[in-house]
């Protein structure tokens, strides 16, 4: 199975204009940042596969001009005032350096490792002294039912019964898609499934992502 990769990802709030075909700019609000794409709240409709240009404002700097396909969109949860906008989910399948480095900069700094922080701290802490075991009362609730003790493992459901999933593909920059059918226990399962299956048919499959997953009924 195709290895999946998780990629990080940053939640912000950074004013974008989206340009149109004829050059004119609509504004928009940036949500989350991540390596292989954004998420922008808008007014203006698109369709899924959508190419769109963003201009994202990153407060102090240059801007940065970012080409994304559109992935998915949903209803915005946001004010009342704000019910009309859309969020959309988009792929940057080439992000640029500065795009990079903007997502770079908005990442939490990871915090220092528990060996690192030992052996950096000069400060010695007692340890406490052992306390006697109650033999006798171990002996005597030794029926008694523990909280460590081993449990039987859960039952796995078999193969042939778990439920059926469609999942719709599309490859990025290209109107080609495809509609793979697999057996999984829930839907991230089945979309793990599904790109180890396009994996094992085409040559190509980092350039195609999910549009949609279904359970057949």
């Amino acid at each position: 199975m195709a290895g999946i990769k998780r990629r990080r990802r940053v939640r912000c709030k950074l004013p974008c204009e989206i340009v149109t075909e004829g050059k004119k700019r609509l504004p928009g609000r940036i949500v989350t940042l991540s390596e292989g794409g954004l998420a922008v709240l808008t007014g203006t409709h698109f369709d899924h596969g959508d190419p769109i240009r963003v201009v994202i404002d990153p407060k102090g700097a240059a801007p940065i001009r970012v080409s994304a396909i559109v992935w998915n969109d949903s209803q915005a949860k946001t004010s009342s005032a704000e019910t009309r906008l859309r969020r959309f989910g988009c792929v940057v399948s080439s992000p640029s350096d500065s795009f990079v480095s903007l997502l770079e900069r908005m990442l939490p700094s990871e915090p220092a490792s528990p060996k690192r922080v030992a052996r950096d701290h000069t400060d010695t802490v007692p340890v406490p002294p052992t306390k006697p075991r109650n033999v006798e009362g171990e002996a005597f609730e030794a029926d008694l039912p523990r909280s460590r003790d081993l449990q039987p493992p859960p039952k796995v459901e078999p193969e042939e019964s778990l439920p059926y999933f469609r999942i719709r593909v599309k490859q990025i920059g290209s109107p080609r898609t495809r509609i793979l059918t697999v057996q999984a226990r829930s839907a991230t399962q089945a979309e793990e499934r599904a790109m180890a299956e396009l994996a094992d048919i085409t040559s190509d499959a980092v350039d195609w992502g999910v549009l949609h997953i279904s359970k057949v009924v």
